[in-house]
């Protein structure tokens, strides 16, 4: 065990902070503060009405991909006080779950905790039934992962509570459970991983079409579903990555900067081209990650050998 848990103690290309090495040797370790300090700095762009403020683009990070060391760039370029002081919403970074989920899990490593991104479906998001396409982080504490969610700050978590108590097409078994919903310690009943999805879809245990982004298509996207098979899929694959530190942008976030998913066939292909060594392989990498620690070696071998699991560097171009 203590392999992996090295293994995810140490940053890799996307979670490196070398630049800012002065500011994580000060920061404190306890992953609560860690949490807040992620999310003091980044503020999600679906959520922004929801605090007052409108889309800036001064406020997105310019790259294809965002880097963590990038992400504290544009943060000391938006308001130059210390990292672990809370901005103001209209002075943070503009980004999503994964970004929140990899920052955390940046400062996390960059203080020796192991730590790890997980891609998935959030139950806590899909007040109308549905699986919410998200990303939360892992991390090493007492002998146990813990999954935390550091994109819901007390504005987000009120909402999440407010819309579950009242929506009637929310199951009433979680609307129960969201009295002891705790994003600082999310359940496995309250964020999916996307293998553990990707197995029920499978399994005809559940819809690939509840499963998705629940948000408005603009028509320049060139798409007309967020939700699927193929939507879990890309999701599984990006997992997968993640569980080998390499933590890809969500599917939307390509395709809204006018970028697609092509080079990576498995994410960009439809169900129908997929062959039954590609349907095989899928069934089989969803079954490694719903228990990564046992699998380890397995994730890493495959990884590494398969080129068609491995995110191409186009992908993850800055």
């Amino acid at each position: 065990m203590q392999h992996i848990l090295d293994y995810y103690s140490q940053p890799a290309m996307i979670t490196r902070l070398e630049k800012y090495s002065a500011f994580t040797q000060w920061l404190t370790a306890d992953p609560g503060a860690v949490y807040q300090v992620a999310q003091g700095l980044l503020i999600h762009d679906m959520w922004l009405d929801k605090y007052g403020i409108e889309y800036k683009a001064e406020n997105a990070y310019p790259q294809e991909t965002a880097y963590m060391q990038d992400l504290l760039d544009k943060a000391l370029e938006l308001d130059g006080g210390n990292l672990a002081t809370p901005r103001a919403p209209g002075k943070r970074v503009i980004a999503c779950c994964r970004e929140f989920s990899t920052l955390m899990c940046a400062l996390l490593r960059a203080k020796g905790v192991p730590a790890r991104s997980r891609c998935g479906f959030a139950v806590y998001f899909g007040w109308t039934g549905d699986y919410e396409d998200h990303w939360c982080c892992e991390y090493r504490d007492g002998g146990r992962w813990i999954t935390a969610d550091p994109q819901l700050d007390p504005l987000q978590e009120s909402f999440v509570r407010l819309w579950a108590s009242q929506n009637e097409k929310q199951s009433g078994v979680y609307k129960d459970q969201i009295r002891n919903f705790n994003p600082r310690n999310i359940t496995t009943e309250d964020f999916y991983t996307a293998g553990r999805v990707w197995k029920l879809c499978r399994e005809k245990a559940l819809d690939g079409v509840k499963c998705g982004i629940s948000c408005p298509i603009n028509p320049a996207w060139g798409i007309d579903s967020l939700h699927g098979l193929w939507f879990v899929r890309g999701n599984l694959l990006r997992d997968f990555a993640a569980l080998n530190k390499v933590e890809t942008s969500p599917y939307l976030v390509r395709i809204s900067k006018g970028l697609n998913w092509k080079s990576w066939r498995l994410v960009g292909a439809p169900d129908k081209d997929l062959t039954d060594g590609d349907w095989k392989l899928l069934d089989k990498i969803a079954e490694l990650t719903i228990d990564p620690d046992g699998n380890f070696s397995d994730i890493r071998e495959l990884y590494q050998s398969n080129q068609d699991l491995r995110v191409p560097d186009e992908i993850i171009r800055r």
